[in-house]
């Protein structure tokens, strides 16, 4: 078969990217490896995504208001979202309903994992593992296939620079577990992450519980494993998950026929790891300007300027937060000292419920970099 675009990767960044183009009219295959998978996720995303994609009330299993971040010492800062909540939704219903819209687009869906990605005429030929899908042909590729791209392998693309191993554990609800069902809790805590934080994320039936630190450098297995310890849950998980997470965009993400989204570009903000929300924009920011490049010849390159002038100040800001106080439990006991403030709370939630960046007045903003000034000397 010969399709004008073939998008490799069948999650949340691929599936909106395949459903966006088959609206179009633009002849699309969309290949994910399995409809079964499970991909390791906290499902936290914000009201904003819920509106622009119009996510079904049913795959949100929880809309949370509160939340709470945990110090190294144990102290609790408790903060609520006036105007908003964050929806949390399970990744396989989730990312099985954004395929079922790209196939009632039009997009054709099929199952098997790519493992090659030839050069062919003015295009490519995708074959699969074990030729489980005969090698389909495509005028232009569009990769989502995660942080170990192989559609960025295949095509030369820059590496992941920086990787984050995250472990996710799903526990069911008992007598014991229940307090944690409304409230989703953050731990800044070096023995549950020395270099990112660990997360209590509520869903309809069980609690998620995980932690990430940068891959190769500590033992993932075991900072889990503390972190179950320090919350006092001694019963046994039903499901164990584990990921690789890019958390910095590669130093391109676009070539002359073809695209990187979601997780394969990088995609993933420091600091606190959201990837479905900018997944989901990128595949969206990408195929409208495919289909821009397949009918007007406009360069792919426009996705990529588009995105960063969007985002690149949201990934920057958090960049420099996860490098000032990451490093060390007495800067993590300062940062959770500074999200008590009302005023930080108000500016964090409102820029993250629709990813834009809030302006604040001028005497808020001496009065936050004051404390931040404050707070560093304090922890160093």
């Amino acid at each position: 078969m010969r399709y004008d675009v073939a998008v490799i990767g069948g999650g949340p960044s691929g599936a909106v990217a395949a459903a966006e183009l088959a609206r179009a009219g633009v002849s699309t295959v969309l290949f994910e490896r399995n409809f079964d998978n499970v991909k390791p996720c906290g499902g936290a995303i914000p009201l904003g995504l819920i509106e622009e994609f119009n996510i079904p009330a049913e795959l949100v299993e929880k809309k949370l208001s509160r939340m709470r971040a945990r110090s190294p010492k144990g102290r609790f800062i408790e903060m609520r979202m006036p105007n908003g909540y964050v929806g949390m939704v399970r990744r396989e219903k989730f990312d099985s309903w954004l395929r079922s819209e790209a196939e009632k687009a039009g997009a054709v869906v099929v199952e098997g994992l790519v493992n090659a990605i030839q050069p062919s005429g003015n295009g490519f030929v995708i074959s699969t593992l074990n030729n489980k899908v005969p090698p389909v042909e495509a005028l232009r590729i569009i990769g989502a296939d995660g942080a170990n791209s192989k559609t960025a392998d295949e095509l030369h693309f820059p590496a992941n620079e920086l990787k984050v191993i995250a472990m996710q554990q799903r526990f069911k609800y008992t007598p014991a577990i229940r307090k944690f069902s409304d409230i989703v809790e953050i731990w800044f805590d070096g023995e549950v992450s020395p270099d990112f934080y660990g997360w209590i994320f509520p869903k309809a039936d069980h609690l998620a519980i995980g932690t990430g630190t940068e891959d190769n450098k500590y033992n993932i297995k075991a900072l889990q494993k503390r972190f179950i310890q320090k919350i006092g849950i001694t019963d046994t998980p039903y499901l164990d998950e584990a990921a690789k997470i890019p958390m910095k965009p590669r130093k391109s993400f676009t070539a002359e026929k073809s695209i990187l989204i979601g997780d394969a570009a990088g995609l993933v903000t420091p600091a606190n790891g959201e990837g479905i929300f900018f997944a989901m924009r990128s595949g969206k920011l990408g195929a409208r300007a495919m289909i821009e490049h397949l009918k007007k010849n406009a360069p792919l390159k426009n996705y990529e300027d588009e995105f960063r002038q969007l985002y690149a100040p949201i990934f920057f800001g958090l960049e420099v937060l996860q490098a000032v106080y990451y490093r060390n439990d007495r800067l993590r006991e300062s940062f959770v000292a500074i999200c008590a403030d009302d005023d930080v709370q108000r500016i964090t939630f409102d820029s993250y419920l629709y990813k834009k960046m809030v302006p604040a007045p001028w005497s808020t903003q001496m009065k936050i970099f004051s404390k931040n000034i404050y707070h560093l000397i304090k922890g160093r």
